[in-house]
């Protein structure tokens, strides 16, 4: 398991307990997170990485299995160019900038099972969008809405991180591509904001966020498609203040 924050760390445990007979090792930058990662499974190796240090990442894969990639999304590229190289099957959730199908060609030549973006959304939005459209004669629009929220605002932002601070701050950033009229174009982070209701929460607020990835080529012929992150009421406008201000 490849980075042992927030996630990582829980992955590699669920990982133990739904696979018989698994055997897993943690691997951070920082020795102490990955020690404590595996000091928390039974029989758990750790061992550290450097995203940075290609040729020694790819020889640290070569001696698995399997890879399950939980790094910010600015080195999780890296881990999935060295698995491809190592010869390694990986499955990964980091909110890449690059696009992972640019490692397609590489992937199917090497024979390595690649499966990028698997996290709550992009990841299980794309599969439940790709198992509602094989029930479907025609998919004409994808719209979808997520959003990892408390279950009451926690200010001064409404909200709580549940995963990467990087991650995170990618998703108010990141220019974001959507579908208009069969054509993908794209627009500003944080931009269609609108607000909805929902019975038994309330008035959340909705923005563009760049979750799509690779439902944006794999459904054609779809008019309309976009993914929205929902937040608090007010949330996008302090976030916004924030980056009017330089701090990202």
């Amino acid at each position: 398991v490849l980075g042992c924050g927030k996630i990582g760390s829980v992955m590699a445990k669920d990982f133990t307990r739904t696979i018989e007979g698994s055997r897993v090792t943690t691997a951070d930058i920082s020795e102490e997170r990955a020690r404590r990662s595996a000091s928390e499974i039974k029989g758990a190796d750790w061992t550290t990485i450097d995203t940075t240090d290609h040729p020694a990442l790819v020889e640290t894969l070569r001696g698995f299995d399997l890879a399950l990639g939980a790094l910010p999304g600015d080195y999780g590229y890296k881990t999935l160019e060295a698995s491809v190289e190592a010869g390694v099957d990986i499955v990964d959730i980091s909110f890449t900038p690059e696009d992972p199908l640019q490692l397609d060609g590489a992937a199917k030549k090497a024979g390595v099972t690649m499966i990028p973006d698997c996290g709550v959304a992009p990841g299980l939005s794309n599969i439940l969008v790709g198992h509602s459209a094989s029930r479907l004669d025609k998919v004409r629009a994808v719209h979808i809405m997520v959003g990892g929220i408390p279950e009451t605002p926690i200010p001064p932002l409404g909200y709580t991180i549940t995963w990467s601070a990087e991650g995170l701050i990618d998703e108010y950033v990141r220019d974001v591509r959507i579908i208009e009229n069969g054509r993908t174009v794209e627009v500003p982070a944080l931009s269609g904001l609108e607000e909805i209701e929902f019975p038994g929460v309330g008035t959340l607020e909705a923005f563009y966020t760049d979750g799509l990835r690779s439902l944006a080529q794999s459904l054609p012929n779809v008019e309309s498609m976009w993914e929205k992150t929902l937040r608090y009421p007010g949330h996008v406008e302090k976030i916004s203040l924030l980056r009017e201000l330089g701090f990202f």
